[in-house]
């Protein structure tokens, strides 16, 4: 069943993911109460894009083969991909706790030099190490020991829609292991989320420790000099 409120490019792509054969123009344009020709317009932006393909079909009676589309398999690569990391744990909480181990690993193998100060700013730390990683950010709000930082996760892009929980794990592995350069693993907890308004952005929460004094709490939002 297609939804009728998506983008037409989006409902055709529904339509071939989920039918049982090769679907024609006439039969999607039916499908979806849409011309032909404009079913025919997104089909072969489909093909274009990588998402579907043709086939040939006898003809309906005398005349020429029909020209039908259906949803392009998955490369072989892809499948092993998901294979691979599926061996990372059964569960999404095991996959992204294996990601994190990881995830402290590769930024183990990219450290900056570690801070002078005795309190450092957490902030600086993890962007240090995230930006060193390649990723970008691109917000950051802080308030009373919390930190709230936006990232791309254009180095992860390939995970991100694939194995999501894999991911945020090696985000938040990368994201521990800063802190623990910097002596604030104890001090701060991580938690990555998704962006729910985008694909290639992530949301990370630095929340202070409960027994950290108002004092050190201020220092961790008051800026270098």
């Amino acid at each position: 069943m297609t939804d009728a409120t998506g983008r037409p490019r989006d409902r055709v792509r529904e339509l071939l993911a989920t039918s049982d054969t090769e679907l024609d123009a006439h039969e999607v344009g039916r499908a979806l109460d849409i011309h032909a020709t404009t079913a025919r317009f997104h089909l072969n932006n489909l093909v274009t894009e990588g998402a579907a393909i043709t086939v040939q079909l006898p003809p309906e009676g005398v005349g020429r083969p029909r020209l039908a589309y259906t949803i392009a398999p998955p490369p072989a690569a892809d499948e092993l991909d998901r294979l691979l990391l599926m061996q990372l744990g059964p569960t999404p909480e095991a996959r992204e706790a294996a990601a994190a181990t990881a995830g402290r690993q590769w930024a183990r193998l990219h450290a900056a030099p570690a801070p002078q100060a005795a309190l450092p700013d957490p902030v600086i730390a993890v962007e240090t190490t995230l930006t060193r990683l390649g990723f970008r950010i691109t917000d950051v709000l802080s308030e009373f020991g919390r930190h709230r930082i936006t990232l791309c996760s254009c180095p992860l892009k390939h995970l991100a829609s694939r194995a999501p929980e894999v991911a945020r794990g090696a985000v938040r592995g990368a994201v521990d292991e800063a802190l623990a350069a910097g002596a604030l693993d104890d001090a701060y907890d991580a938690v990555v989320h998704p962006d729910p308004d985008g694909d290639c952005t992530l949301i990370l929460v630095l929340s202070g420790a409960e027994q950290l004094t108002l004092d050190e709490m201020l220092a961790t939002v008051t800026p270098p000099d």
